[in-house]
């Protein structure tokens, strides 16, 4: 495809300047999403997935047999960087038994990544973890940090000098979401989710407990990588919503407000606890008509949605939640932008809440917010790199195809970049089609470049999407150079 016949350029707009030779442009896949299932080394989502009866990952994209090809694809595009995750479940199938088979594994994968002159980006914790980690305690056990600093120590000292760019946690802002339930849904959005009948107190302190054990984890992680490579770059990349700029910084506001336990279980008994015309003050009619705003505004009341992993880093939460020894621990600042709306219109902020629970073709498109989330992050931690470790998109997300949103958003960084933000990487999200967290496969849950019929094709045959054209020429051209994506009207 001519990337010509997508783009265009719009009246008056004045060309950008190209991104810098060094930017890194890359793909990235995660392991539970594109591994086979194994059943002897299950993870805690393929639990989770079984027993709420979505879709398994069967032989998801076979990477492990096939990464040699997917690198390839990467290097064909042009990209300078590639992610992946670790297998926890299957590098420590039982507690401090750690699998050299495995190791092995990932090291031939590390360097292929190199051998294409791509700079591997690996991340550590990837929305999984051993069933054994979870049998202890999990992610609120008192002694996750030092499960998890167990397992960094064992990879680091096998691959910590093949690696530069380190992720600890993957979205650490979605994990909050396996230890609170809001009321009008029946089960938790995510695992592991607590045990029946958790009281709105045991739910909030589980969420305080997790917070602060992600801090202190992921600078302990930090620690052990650096002694075992000086040269490496580690951060995290909490999922940022493109919301009203006063209404983000209203929610961070309320979040750097929280002070104790009592103020967090506050913050949350909306979420946890059905307001009064969920109990019947009022006649069913009435509740009907109020239930969606009530349901939006019980979700933007809380800490959930505030920017809570950089304003942590950035010494703006209380200690009991961010300890102090945890402020600043990171060498760039890591985020993943997705969806966004300029406006409160219900409609828009019912379709945001539709992306967040998997509807992504719901999904509302607002490039200028990744912008805009540059820029504060740049004033929130001066002289820091910047890193979009995630964005992409299905192949329509609120009309927009994924070429053209693809477009829009890089055209955001080069804004960024010009303006004087150190950005210094873009990663696409995904390389391929993948499993997508127990989703049905279909066009509402492929965000992959190159499509793979995974539930028809048992030969799981890559093919380019239009989307995968249009990045190529975007690499080779190092942006969009003033050209904008057709469908303008969403920036």
């Amino acid at each position: 495809m001519n990337w010509k016949s997508v783009l265009r350029r719009l009246p008056g707009s004045s060309p950008l300047p190209p991104l810098p030779e060094s930017f890194l442009f890359g793909v990235a896949t995660s392991d539970h999403q594109c591994e086979a299932y194994k059943a002897e080394r299950e993870d805690i989502r393929d639990v989770w997935e079984r027993e709420r009866g979505l879709t398994g990952r069967g032989k998801a994209t076979n990477f492990e047999e096939l990464f040699e090809g997917d690198i390839g694809l990467a290097q064909k595009l042009g990209c300078t960087a590639f992610r992946f995750s670790l297998a926890w479940s299957r590098l420590e199938p039982s507690p401090g038994q750690f699998d050299e088979a495995v190791f092995d594994h990932y090291r031939r994968l590390i360097t292929a990544i190199h051998e294409a002159g791509l700079e591997p980006v690996l991340t550590l914790h990837h929305f999984t973890w051993p069933v054994h980690v979870e049998q202890r305690g999990g992610m609120i056990a008192d002694d996750f940090p030092a499960m998890f600093a167990h397992y960094t120590a064992e990879v680091v000292a096998r691959l910590g000098q093949e690696v530069r760019y380190w992720i600890t946690f993957n979205e650490p802002s979605q994990l909050v979401y396996g230890y609170i339930k809001p009321w009008w849904e029946p089960n938790y959005f995510v695992p592991p989710g607590l045990p029946e009948g958790a009281t709105l107190n045991e739910q909030a302190a589980a969420i305080g407990k997790l917070i602060r054990n992600l801090f202190v984890a992921h600078t302990q992680a930090r620690q052990i990588i650096q002694r075992g490579n000086p040269e490496a770059q580690v951060g995290a990349n909490p999922l940022l919503l493109g919301l009203p700029v006063w209404l983000q910084r209203l929610l961070n506001w309320n979040a750097t407000r929280i002070q104790s336990y009592a103020d967090l279980q506050k913050s949350y008994r909306h979420y946890a606890e059905p307001g009064p015309l969920e109990r019947g003050a009022v006649d069913v009619v009435m509740a009907a008509l109020t239930r969606t705003p009530l349901k939006q505004y019980t979700i933007f009341s809380t800490i959930l949605v505030s920017n809570w992993w950089h304003l942590g880093m950035a010494g703006r939460l209380a200690e009991f939640l961010c300890p102090r020894e945890c402020v600043g621990q990171q060498d760039f600042v890591g985020l993943d932008y997705y969806w966004g709306i300029h406006s409160l219109r219900l409609d828009r902020l019912q379709c945001l809440i539709d992306a967040c629970l998997g509807r992504f073709d719901r999904a509302p498109v607002w490039p200028k917010a990744l912008y805009g989330h540059l820029r504060y992050q740049a004033r929130l931690f001066p002289g820091l790199p910047l890193l979009i470790a995630e964005n992409g998109s299905v192949d329509v997300a609120d009309g927009v195809e994924r070429a053209t949103y693809i477009g829009q958003h890089i055209e955001q960084v080069q804004r960024a970049v010009r303006d004087g933000v150190n950005v210094v990487g873009y990663i696409c999200w995904s390389i391929t089609s993948n499993r997508e967290w127990g989703h049905p496969f279909d066009k509402s849950s492929d965000f992959g470049l190159y499509h793979i019929e995974l539930d028809k094709d048992p030969d799981l045959k890559r093919a380019p999407t239009p989307a995968a054209a249009i990045y190529k020429e975007i690499i080779a051209q190092r942006g969009m150079h003033g050209l904008a994506p057709q469908g303008a009207t969403h920036l």
